[in-house]
């Protein structure tokens, strides 16, 4: 058996010639296969695709001509990148390839950024330095950040823009719902200017629980939230019935009346149903609060809760309590005052307690709470950090009460525990903890949210965004989100302002809602006179719009000092409202105005002027703009609106002087039949508003 073997080591390495012979051809044979390993790679493999490509079309040679072969690098070292991605995709800047199906030879879709100016890794993620396809690709032993799936591609202009972009409606949407749903509350996420993302919804204090609600209503509650309503963002802990039973009667034992005379015995409602409904329509209420209509779908706004089974919630002499002057209850809330009379707070608390559903607490039957229950509810509360959003009595809100995200989009894929089956990827374990976070672990606290398959993608894309990356980017890079402020008015009109929530849809320097416009420079903007009258009975200045700013009941002395100080305090430095007179211009004047209007610069595609005639129902109406805006306010929002309100959908046409002095010559000029316009306006406002009520 050894005679072969050592026959063959004797002819191989008999003699000192043979073996130097068989040693030369084995290195000479190692040695080629470097390059024959280097000639069979996939970039060249690519390359040679590209050249086959683009052979026979009809800008061969000018691609031919940009075609560089070889390993191509982007190296930007201030962004810690190197990328060799171009090696493969060669044709990612050539814009007659956009025909091409297949990659990796298409041409880059059309992005505000040049190529080279932040690399693929900054955006696609992946591992740049890699020339195979599975090391740049996917996950490996050496490396664990594939490249990032198309449709969360978003996540990665959140590395630079922290506040909202135009270009990316989903990054928006999952910023807005980590904001609005609750996650804020438990999460902390510290942002890379050293400031805190704070949360923008409000919910109530469960402190005087026990004067606005029932404990059978708490508990059915508790069980699901979104049986009571469908649009609540209150998620579904799964509770128990021991559970919800033993946490409504804590909440029931912990309340505490309001001091003073909070709730009165309830006014005699009206006799007719239709007239709470019309009160509730002129009051725009929906502009806020939404219902559930016969055909099952939700309308109306989604400031406020949804009404649609508030009868079967609210007891009536909290309701009417609430209606009369809801800060009283809660001073921090955005509801308005309304300063309705007593009648009018009877005939809506009526129209509301006649919103009720019999079934949702038919099965709810609850026996006198012991004090081992209540014990036993106080410990759930704390367990389950229901003090991280409500404020009870009692409790402390928790600190650190979950994970902070802040950098969870580089989270260690190493360090997640994946269910089986699950792509072991961080942007599908993030979307399945949010879809069915218990599935991870029985006894995680986390509640279960009802969340689309787009708002998890939405909130998906918002947490990637939150990286490392995001941290360690150039200053110069950074694009700031718009700051908000924490401006307050003084003096007797601050007050008003407050009492009517006027940040519940107004901005003004830079705090409070996108809902209604700015007012920030409302002083400068528009005349005292209308001004006065429109508190007194506000018109809408955009028909096509269905919320309204509503009517508050005010009294004259109320109006003046709220006018007073808007005219004083909200002025602009760039707009002075005397420069220009109210009238007095030349009738050739308005009609090179009016011309321009209808010719140059068509602005009847979004303004109407002439009601017979013009369409355009994207800008505010402009048949009266005359007795509404100043002069001075026209003139410099021709030369430039951005300038007065930045964001503003009205284009800047730089405009010339004497365009600007013409335009509001004929602006200035539409003034007529105000009053019987202003009455017309409202009757058709509340007919309209009657019918969404109704509806």
């Amino acid at each position: 058996m050894n005679e072969k073997p050592a026959s063959l080591w004797q002819r191989l390495f008999g003699d000192s010639v043979r073996a130097f012979g068989v040693i030369s051809v084995v290195f000479l044979l190692s040695i080629a296969i470097a390059p024959a390993k280097n000639f069979f790679s996939e970039w060249r493999h690519y390359q040679r695709g590209y050249l086959k490509t683009i052979r026979n079309r009809s800008d061969a040679n000018t691609l031919q001509r940009h075609f560089a072969g070889g390993i191509q690098q982007v190296w930007l070292p201030e962004l810690g990148v190197v990328d060799r991605c171009t090696s493969c995709h060669v044709g990612l800047k050539e814009a007659g390839l956009s025909d091409v199906p297949t990659q990796p030879y298409r041409t880059h879709p059309p992005i505000p950024h040049k190529l080279d100016q932040f690399g693929c890794t900054t955006c696609h993620r992946g591992q740049g330095a890699a020339t195979t396809v599975a090391e740049s690709h996917r996950s490996t032993l050496a490396w664990e950040q594939p490249i990032l799936p198309a449709k969360y591609i978003e996540s990665s202009c959140g590395q630079c823009h922290r506040g909202q972009l135009a270009g990316t409606p989903q990054l928006n949407q999952g910023r807005a719902l980590l904001a609005r749903q609750g996650c804020l509350h438990c999460h902390t996420v510290k942002l890379p200017d050293g400031s805190t993302l704070k949360a923008t919804d409000d919910p109530p204090s469960l402190s005087h629980i026990a004067d606005k609600t029932s404990r059978e209503w708490i508990f059915a509650w508790l069980k699901d939230p979104q049986a009571y309503a469908s649009t609540s963002t209150m998620p579904n802990f799964k509770l128990s019935d021991d559970d919800a039973r033993d946490i409504s009667a804590f909440l029931i034992a912990n309340s505490s009346p309001l001091p003073g005379d909070t709730v009165n015995v309830p006014a005699k409602a009206s006799a007719d149903p239709a007239a709470g409904a019309s009160l509730y329509g002129e009051s725009f209420c929906a502009s806020c609060h939404a219902v559930q209509n016969a055909a099952g779908n939700i309308v109306g706004g989604d400031v406020g809760p949804e009404l649609t089974r508030v009868g079967t919630k609210v007891k009536p002499e909290w309701l009417q309590a609430w209606l009369r002057n809801p800060r009283a209850y809660n001073p921090a809330t955005g509801m308005p005052h309304y300063r309705f009379n007593d009648g009018q707070v009877a005939m809506l608390a009526g129209f509301l307690q006649g919103k009720a559903d019999s079934d949702f607490l038919s099965n709810v039957h609850l026996d006198t709470a012991t004090p081992e229950q209540v014990a036993h509810g106080k410990r759930l509360v704390s367990d389950y950090g229901c003090a991280s959003c409500h404020e009870i009595a009692g409790i402390r809100k928790p600190e650190n009460f979950a994970p902070e995200l802040s950098r969870i989009g580089s989270k260690p894929v190493t360090q997640l525990i994946f269910l089986s089956g699950m792509q072991h990827t961080l942007p599908d374990y993030i979307a399945g903890k949010i879809k069915n976070p218990r599935a991870f672990s029985p006894g995680l606290k986390m509640p279960q949210y009802t969340f689309t398959p787009q708002q998890i993608d939405a909130l998906t894309t918002a947490l990637l965004s939150l990286n490392e990356r995001s941290y360690t980017l150039p200053s110069s890079l950074a694009v700031p989100g718009r700051v908000e402020t924490d401006y307050q008015p003084a003096g007797k009109a601050g007050k008003l302002m407050t009492d009517l929530a006027c940040f519940s849809c107004h901005r003004i320097n830079g705090h409070g809602s996108d809902m209604a416009p700015d007012l920030t420079w409302e002083g400068s903007s528009v005349q005292r006179d209308w001004l006065v009258q429109f508190f007194k009975n506000p018109g809408t200045l955009r028909p096509a719009l269905i919320r309204r700013m509503p009517r508050f009941n005010l009294t004259d002395g109320e109006v003046n000092e709220l006018a007073d100080y808007i005219m004083t305090v909200y002025q602009s430095p760039k707009v002075d409202r005397d420069s220009m007179p109210l009238g007095g211009y030349s009738q050739g004047q308005i009609e090179l105005g009016r011309q321009l209007f209808y010719g140059k610069y068509s602005c009847q595609g979004c303004h109407i002027v002439d009601t017979k005639t013009d369409k355009g129902y994207i800008g505010p109406t402009l048949t009266h703009v005359g007795s509404r805006l100043t002069a001075a306010w026209i003139y410099e929002w021709m030369r430039n609106p951005q300038s007065l309100r930045p964001g503003t959908v009205e284009p800047n046409r730089a405009m010339n002087d004497e365009d600007a002095r013409a335009l509001t010559a004929f602006l200035i000029s539409q003034k007529g039949g105000e009053k019987s316009s202003r009455s017309s306006k409202a009757a058709n406002s509340n007919s309209h508003a009657r019918e969404v009520a109704k509806r």
